[in-house]
């Protein structure tokens, strides 16, 4: 299978609910993984749906032909298909669609990732720190596709399922994304790296049972109600790239060790000219 071409112009848009407790550890690890994959970041805060589409679409239209490929992260309360802005919801959908083919030309052909952090679920539930779930939900037709071609999609969790979060860590998924593209962000393309995410989320679950850690303030009611829901362990990945989605392009890898031995060089010859300058002002 070929690679897609991939250049330095890659962009990650996050999207996040500041309100959501981790959310600060979230930021941290998502900023750290896409800034080492040479991607150009930008943040946008969930607020209400106008300004959010507003946000999005001032994105949108700062997307040239140059961009060779972009990752967006929804970090976000929600149900099946929404996630919850300040004044309601906002589909999922249309996000999606600010970046599909005919929406967005400027990504025609190139590679889009689309990871979506919040619940699933289609019954009413408690509010919870831990649980990233919104309000009722209805089961009814969802479009899961966002765009025609050249698309992963990479869900928290499967449909009707709630999505974990740690106040005082994040997300676990985000955890072991930051890992895993550390490990193998070189070597292995897109849908590889997620798989590991996902074989890593499931040894943490079967290893540490991932309990959830419930905020203190939560009436017993409310968790017993929680506990009664279905939490979800597994990723749910969907796909239509027709090619292989390398971070950095294997040119690009060589020119990090070179630029890195460059460096070190640099590094020692300085250290080397110190200690030579150190030696003959002391004799």
């Amino acid at each position: 299978m070929d690679s897609y071409n991939i250049t330095k112009d890659q962009r990650a848009l996050l999207l996040c609910d500041l309100e959501r407790g981790g959310v600060k550890h979230d930021i941290r690890r998502l900023e750290t993984v896409f800034k080492k994959c040479r991607f150009h970041v930008t943040r946008v805060n969930v607020s209400t749906k106008t300004n959010v589409m507003t946000d999005l679409k001032t994105f949108q239209n700062k997307l040239s032909s140059g961009v060779s490929g972009l990752a967006v992260v929804i970090v976000a309360h929600g149900r099946l298909g929404h996630i919850t802005v300040s004044d309601g919801e906002l589909k999922l959908e249309e996000i999606f669609q600010l970046f599909s083919n005919r929406a967005c030309p400027a990504l025609q052909q190139k590679p889009k990732l689309f990871v979506v952090q919040s619940c699933r679920g289609v019954f009413e539930h408690a509010q919870h720190p831990s649980i990233d779930g919104g309000g009722q939900g209805q089961p009814g037709r969802t479009t899961l596709l966002p765009t025609e071609s050249d698309v992963m999609v990479v869900y928290a969790v499967h449909p009707g399922m709630l999505a974990v979060r740690h106040a005082d860590s994040g997300c676990p998924l985000f955890e072991e994304m930051e890992k895993v593209f550390e490990d193998l962000g070189t070597s292995h393309h897109m849908y590889e790296l997620f798989t590991e995410v996902n074989e890593r989320l499931m040894l943490n679950v079967r290893r540490e049972s991932y309990g959830i850690s419930f905020d203190k303030k939560a009436t017993h009611e409310e968790t017993r109600k929680i506990m009664e829901c279905d939490i979800g362990r597994s990723l749910h990945i969907e796909s239509s790239l027709t090619k292989k989605w390398y971070l950095t392009e294997k040119e690009s890898f060589f020119k990090i060790i070179y630029e890195y031995i460059i460096e070190w060089l640099i590094k020692s010859l300085k250290c080397m000219v110190h200690e030579l300058l150190r030696f003959f002002f002391c004799c």
